[in-house]
């Protein structure tokens, strides 16, 4: 579950990572593109080069947080692996401890996500109300173009949500690590009590004997 959350959070950074939206000025070649391109919708000349420079300045304005993004999710997507390869080598069965260490670990994250979400929010509101944007927004807007307004859009909802979601997860990941060890610990003491026994009933027998 926490591999597929982190996995979901990579795409949700990289679908707003990818997209540069650079505006293409084919308007500006002439002949057919012109009939087709052009018009009042259309951006030409020093209008075109404005509004690449806006994209351009934009998109740089916007990569940190869904960078950060990315290698949150990344890292999420490693340490559900590293935990998976150390239940297929029984390596918690063999040393207990390390579903302790677990849990521990899982807490931390489940905690981190919190303050991550604040920052990220945050962020993506300051990238939003930076006079950037704005001056993008309102030339797109100029010519009748949508899509180019500065808010939020689903990609950026989803990536909360899913580090919401983190909150709800991890935790329960701990509770059960911890519900192992404890399963572990008297997995571990019941040979030894069954060889307790077993001693004692070897000695019973010795005593009847004689």
């Amino acid at each position: 579950m926490e591999f597929f959350l982190g996995l979901l959070i990579v795409i949700c950074a990289g679908v707003n990572h990818s997209n540069s939206g650079r505006y293409r000025d084919i308007a500006s070649l002439g002949g057919l593109y012109q009939y087709y391109y052009g018009g009042a919708n259309a951006f030409t000349g020093a209008e075109a080069q404005k509004v690449q420079q806006l994209d351009d300045q934009f998109y740089r304005l916007k990569l940190p947080p869904y960078v950060y993004s990315m290698a949150c999710g990344g890292a999420l997507m490693l340490y559900a692996c590293a935990t998976l390869a150390l239940g297929v080598f029984r390596l918690p069965y063999r040393f207990p401890p390390l579903l302790l260490a677990e849990a521990l670990l899982d807490v931390i994250i489940g905690l981190g996500f919190i303050p991550t979400i604040a920052f990220y929010f945050i962020k993506l509101q300051e990238i939003y109300n930076n006079p950037i944007c704005k001056e993008r927004e309102a030339m797109y807007s100029s010519k009748g173009h949508r899509g180019f307004e500065c808010h939020l859009n689903g990609a950026d909802i989803a990536g909360g949500l899913f580090g919401v979601l983190g909150i709800i997860i991890f935790p329960l990941s701990a509770v059960l690590a911890i519900r192992a060890f404890i399963r572990v610990q008297k997995m571990k003491q019941r040979p030894t009590e069954d060889n307790n026994l077993q001693q004692k009933c070897s000695h019973l027998v010795l005593l009847l004997n004689q």
